[in-house]
């Protein structure tokens, strides 16, 4: 039989849940006159993706580090 010593557990932190995503009342549909997409609770906009306005969107990467020449 072998004892805790010689065969060691291995094992992890106990960490709290993360914060649950935002939810948006049901049964919402798209604004747009004569479009009936129903919209997920988790999407904040009031149109569906095919009706929502172009976004100039930031891309958030790490910039990258100069080479010295």
């Amino acid at each position: 039989m072998r004892s805790v010593e010689q065969d060691p557990l291995q094992g992890a932190l106990v960490r709290s849940l993360p914060a649950p995503s935002r939810t948006y009342r049901r049964g919402r549909v798209c604004t747009t006159k004569g479009c009936g997409a129903r919209l997920s609770i988790y999407n904040p906009a009031r149109f569906c993706w095919q009706h929502e306005p172009m976004h100039a969107y930031s891309v958030r990467a790490p910039r990258r580090r100069r080479v010295a020449a």
